[in-house]
């Protein structure tokens, strides 16, 4: 009764505001007031797909932007393969810069602790003509001037070679799976927000998905193939390529309907087996023959390269500059600052702007609509993404970072009693998502959490971190695990 009176309230004054030009409305206004009369009148099944909507165009608006930020390093690695033979850019770990005109290229790998300036210059220079050319001319490294002429320089062709076109297709394979990885975390994170959306729509959602990043990494890899087969022609470069051109096979759709009817499972079980798959379906490349250029060719470059080692201490020194931040945090969320600090190591080499192509940011790396907003939600109680220019500031993101290994210790993973083994099942967590570490203790494959952590429980320490490197679904995770786990002992 309630509810008819006040749609006829309603009713009425939107009668009276159209009746009298005192308290006449906007065409907006009135469209606005229809759609309020419209949704009060929504059936049960109505408001469930209206708010399935809602939540699909909000992961779609994040979703475009990632496609958008795919498609731009795209096109900046197919500018730079046309020069380079190669289409070298920067990820958490290592910072590549090029110059103006890109003819000077710096890459500063701060895992390795060293950086190789490399410079473009045609194929006949001398080395009188390279020396002259690097004499004055202004190279900075981490902050420090080095110059070029005092140290040794090695060189060679650019010659598009079948290894530095294999090389392009891994980093396209190893960014889906990136991105595949981060749909799962993306499906752990809605169901178990308790929204209310079935768990066999976020696995649709989620399968549809990863089947257009699939398709998508097809037509980058076919691009691939397609650009470096141009700069051969062009430059009178052969190779014999494999009969076999390698492509990304999308898992049968039959594998789906299973595992969305039970809602157990992600549908697409496979994923990581298919990027295996086109890296074995590569031939071992042969070394290109190069053959005397076209007349109308452009006149052939070579790289000549400098290494230049970094300070000793210039991890340690980063390292420390970012200790009192874990230590703070630690006190905050009680997790261990050995770890906080492994993690940084691991994500970002101490970086403050790193990002890698997930995008994920900052010396975390956390990306913004999982972890990010898993803490919004849970800790700021604010229901949105965060920034990604938020995550570059320090405070910030190793504030988020350790919030979100305190989520996953007392929530995602609570209930493992070893505290050895809730360590290792967070830091995997903390790369793969709670649900995929789940997976990898149940048969089923599913993300109980209940029989996951009767399974953890049953085993040593040892025992739950070998069946993880065994049986996690990522070999980037396995990795992952081994170098954060490994790193700990630095900082105690």
């Amino acid at each position: 009764m309630y509810t008819k009176l006040g749609k006829t309230f309603l009713a009425v004054a939107i009668s009276a505001a159209v009746s009298f030009p005192a308290f006449a409305v906007s065409e907006d206004q009135l469209q606005q007031l229809n759609k309020a009369v419209a949704k009060a009148n929504q059936t049960p099944e109505e408001k469930k797909k209206a708010f399935h909507a809602y939540v699909n165009a909000y992961l779609d608006e994040y979703e475009a932007w990632r496609d958008e930020y795919t498609k731009n390093l795209d096109e900046r690695r197919s500018d730079l393969i046309k020069v380079w033979g190669e289409g070298e850019v920067s990820s958490q770990t290592k910072d590549v810069q090029y110059s103006e005109d890109d003819s000077v290229k710096t890459a500063v790998d701060y895992e390795a602790n060293e950086a190789t300036v490399s410079i473009l210059v045609d194929a006949d220079s001398s080395e009188a003509d390279v020396q002259a050319l690097v004499k004055d001319m202004p190279v900075e490294v981490a902050g420090q001037k080095v110059e070029l002429e005092n140290l040794k320089a090695e060189d060679h062709a650019v010659l598009y070679s079948l290894e530095k076109e294999q090389a392009e297709k891994d980093f396209v394979i190893q960014q889906s799976q990136r991105q595949m990885k981060e749909l799962d975390v993306q499906a752990d994170r809605l169901i178990n927000s308790n929204t209310g959306i079935p768990d066999s729509f976020i696995y649709q959602r989620a399968h549809n998905k990863k089947l257009a990043l699939l398709a998508q990494a097809q037509e980058r890899i076919a691009a691939q193939t397609k650009l470096y087969d141009e700069m051969r022609a062009k430059h009178g470069i052969k190779v014999e390529r494999p009969e076999k051109t390698a492509v990304i096979e999308t898992a049968p759709q039959a594998e789906a309907k299973p595992a969305i009817a039970k809602a157990e499972k992600p549908a697409v079980e496979k994923k990581q087996a298919v990027a295996k798959d086109v890296a074995k379906a590569e031939a071992k490349p042969i070394k290109p023959q190069v053959s005397k250029p076209a007349l109308d060719a452009e006149k052939p470059k070579k790289v000549v390269s400098y290494k230049v080692k970094l300070p000793e201490n210039s991890l340690k020194a980063r390292a420390s500059k970012y200790a009192p931040l874990a230590e703070k945090e630690s006190k905050n969320w009680e997790i261990d600052a050995a770890l906080i600090m492994a993690i940084m190591h691991s994500e970002s080499a101490f970086r403050p702007d790193a990002k890698s192509h997930i995008p994920a940011f900052g010396l975390m790396q956390v990306v913004p609509t999982s972890a990010g907003h898993d803490v919004n939600k849970i800790v700021r109680k604010i229901d949105a993404p965060m920034k990604s220019a938020d995550l570059y500031q320090p405070v910030i993101n190793v504030e988020t970072g350790t919030a979100f290994l305190n989520i996953l210790t007392n929530r995602y993973m609570k209930g493992v009693e070893n505290k050895e083994s809730l360590k290792y099942c967070v830091i995997a967590a903390y790369n793969t998502g709670h649900g995929n570490v789940y997976r990898t203790f149940n048969k089923d494959r599913s993300m109980k959490k209940s029989s996951a952590i009767k399974v953890i429980n049953s085993m040593t320490p040892d025992e739950v971190y070998n069946h993880m490197l065994a049986n996690l679904p990522y070999d980037e995770t396995k990795g992952y695990l081994e170098k954060v786990s490994g790193r700990i002992s630095l900082y105690k």
